[in-house]
Formats: structure tokens, C-alpha cells, sequence
């Protein structure tokens, strides 16, 4: 963003504290975020060094007992380092020698800086009615590693920043009861025919202890690659979803899935299911498998595929079962120890550590290594660290 526009941002955040009542002055809060990340691909033979900066800012006005309520954040993004991305440690080496022969490389340039509006919503509260208008949040789901029924949100893995932004939208929820809720949807695009709708159901069953939800969905699918632009294939897509999360044998259960209506690929279903537990002692463990009907059982995969995975998050392969233990070190650390096995034989491992450095501050490392057959979902070779520091104001 240009220095003009941090300019008139600033201004605009000055006239917000000349201009609104005392008893309604917006209250600004946040965090600045330091992160290292190196990643060491076998097959390419050097390090890559990412480190990078992010400042964000939360604005709040209105909200208690009022009717009305403001809120957004804005990001502020430095890269210190290089910002020329190489993905090919992510892919097979057959993939990135075809991608190369077709001339579309494996790097990506990243913005040095980038300040970017997040999220900014007007809540309008009244009764057992909320409507919301603006870019904001519209996850669904109870999946952990991955949310069959959010289909407005995609997270490049080619972005670092590891936020999924808001969808410009207009949201009303009618709420009822304990856990009761219906949500009507529609996220606008530039006409009515290219917006996105969606309708979610959902209450809780008392009598069984289970939260339950239906939803509905009808969105212009640009989650795959089309190979004749490398562009975002564009398709109508039509979804009908069900989850739910409860206790089973003492232990909690959750699943998440649904079947999808394409126009120009074949129809599939993704469902995601999981349970946990937590011992007396505070150990915690957990597991997780998907399904996803989306792509084939074993390799070859497709480059769009793989291309679509890096761009959009799309996974790669019929799916995966996770398995993660985690406890608490002490009242200000705690580990995590995550496995991710393919269908296809493919291992990612992922350790990780957090520390609350001070009341403000916390501190984060995690690692990610793979292991398995080449062509696999989580082709070897892979090695990266990671090192953050957040502090809150």
C-alpha cells in the first residue's frame, strides 16, 4: 500500500476519536507478530529463510447493550527477507520437472509490504435477531484439520500470514433456545448470479447431548486450476452439509461432511470425523480422519491438483488420519506432538511448543518433517522450523 493510503488510513483512525461521543469512543487493540520460518528441501538442496512482521490492528465501537456494533481489523505485513517463495519442496519431483517443461516455474513473488482491511462489519442486535453486513468471518464446522461445510474461505498455502480474510457478505442469524440458530447467508459477488448463498440450521439435542446442523450451500467454486489459463477453474457448485459434535463413551466425537454438486468436474463427498479425550493429568489426545472423494486413492496425482492444494488448500489424495497428543509442561508451557498419515503411505510429522512469555507475550516453535513415497501427499525430503512471537497491546 502506498505511503498516501497509511496516510489517509491514519487520518481516518484520528477523526474516528475526534468524532464519536466519549461513552462511545472505539477502543483499539491487537498484537505485533515476529516470524521466522526456515524451510530445507532435500531435492533442492538449500535453505529457504522467511522472516517476516505483522501488525494488527482491532477496532471496536459500540457492542454491550447497544444496538449497533462496528468492528474490523487491519494487517500490517513486512517481509524482511526475500520474497521470491519456491513451493517445489512441497511437490514431487515429476511435478515440478512438468511444471518447468510447461513454463509456469515454481516460484512466486510475495508482496514486500501489504496492509489489507481483514475484516469490517456492522452488527445490528435486536432481540433474538442479528444482522451483520461487510467482510467478515463465515466458518463452519467442527473438523480440526480441515471444514467440509466452509466453502467461502480459501487459505493459500503460498501465504505465510496463515489468516483466512474475510468474505464480503450479508449475514442473518435468528437464534433460539439452547445452541438454536438459523443462519441466512448471501456473500456478494458482482451480480446475483455470481454470489454466493448459504443457509445453516442447527440447535442442540438435549435429550443425546449432541449440537446437530444442516447446511445448504450454492457458490461459484474457484478451488481448482484450470491448466489451459492456470487460473481458477470456475464452476457452480451446489453442497449439502451435516455436522455434528457430542460426547460418545466418555469420549468427545465430532464429524463434519457433504456432498457437492459440481458443474464441470465430477460430484464427491468430504466428510471429516474425529474424537478426543483429556486424562486427569491433562494429557490430552486426539484423532481426526478424512475422507475426500475429491481426488484419487493413490499417485499419480494431477498437477492441477497439486496446484490447487498450494493455492487454495485443497487437500491432495482420498485423505488423511491425524493423531496429536498434548499437555501442559507448566502453568506458562505447554507441547503438542501431531502425526499426519496419507492414504497413500505419505508421514508429516509436527512437534510443537508454546510458551507464555509474560502476560502480553507468547512465544511459539513447531517443526514439520516428511516422510514416504515420492509421488505421495507429503512427498520426503521436507524439513522446516518455525519460530513466533506475539505481544498484545
Amino acid at each position: 500500500m502506498s505511503h498516501r493510503s497509511i496516510y489517509c488510513l491514519s487520518m481516518i483512525l484520528l477523526l474516528l476519536g475526534w468524532s464519536i461521543p466519549s461513552q462511545a469512543q472505539p477502543s483499539i487493540s491487537g498484537y505485533y507478530e515476529h516470524t521466522l520460518e526456515v524451510d530445507y528441501g532435500e531435492d533442492v538442496g538449500e535453505e529457504f529463510i522467511l522472516d517476516l512482521s505483522k501488525v494488527r490492528l482491532d477496532i471496536n465501537a459500540g457492542g454491550g447493550e447497544g444496538m449497533f456494533e462496528f468492528r474490523s481489523n487491519v494487517n500490517f505485513v513486512q517481509y524482511h527477507t526475500g520474497v521470491t517463495y519456491d513451493i517445489s519442496p512441497y511437490l514431487p519431483d515429476d511435478v515440478v520437472q512438468q511444471l518447468n517443461l510447461m513454463g509456469v516455474g515454481t516460484q512466486f513473488q510475495l508482496e514486500q509490504s501489504r496492509i489489507y482491511l481483514d475484516n469490517a462489519f456492522l452488527t445490528v442486535n435486536t432481540g433474538n435477531m442479528r444482522f451483520r453486513a461487510g467482510k467478515q468471518q463465515l466458518s463452519w464446522g467442527t473438523g480440526y484439520s480441515n471444514n467440509p461445510t466452509d466453502l467461502f474461505h480459501k487459505k493459500t498455502l503460498v501465504d505465510p500470514s496463515y489468516e483466512k480474510e474475510g468474505v464480503t457478505a450479508l449475514r442473518l442469524d435468528y437464534r433460539w433456545g439452547i445452541g438454536g440458530n438459523l443462519s441466512l447467508i448471501t456473500a456478494l459477488g458482482q451480480n446475483f448470479k455470481d454470489s454466493g448463498y448459504a443457509i445453516r440450521l442447527g440447535t442442540h439435542l438435549s435429550s443425546i447431548g449432541y449440537d446437530i446442523a444442516m447446511t445448504t450451500h450454492h457458490v461459484v467454486d474457484s478451488t481448482m486450476i484450470d491448466l489451459t489459463t492456470f487460473g481458477p477453474l470456475l464452476q457452480n457448485r451446489d453442497a449439502l452439509g451435516l455436522e455434528f459434535s457430542g460426547p460418545f463413551l466418555g469420549l468427545g466425537f465430532w464429524m463434519e461432511g457433504n456432498y457437492n454438486w459440481m458443474e464441470s468436474e465430477d460430484d464427491f463427498a468430504r466428510v471429516v470425523t474425529g474424537m478426543d479425550f483429556t486424562f486427569n493429568n491433562g494429557l490430552y489426545v486426539m484423532v481426526e480422519g478424512l475422507v475426500n472423494m475429491r481426488q484419487l486413492w493413490e499417485p499419480p496425482y494431477e498437477i492441477s491438483d497439486w496446484l490447487s492444494y498450494m493455492m487454495y488448500g485443497e487437500p491432495v489424495g482420498r485423505g488423511w488420519v491425524i493423531g496429536a497428543i498434548s499437555k501442559e509442561l507448566s502453568t506458562l508451557t505447554s507441547s503438542s506432538f501431531y502425526v499426519f498419515r496419507a492414504w497413500d503411505g505419505g508421514w508429516m510429522l509436527n512437534p510443537r511448543f508454546e510458551w507464555s512469555v509474560a502476560q502480553n507475550a507468547d512465544a511459539s516453535f513447531f517443526a514439520a518433517m516428511t516422510f514416504g513415497p515420492e509421488d505421495g501427499a507429503f512427498p520426503p525430503g521436507y524439513y522446516a522450523g518455525y519460530a513466533r512471537v506475539t505481544v498484545y497491546f
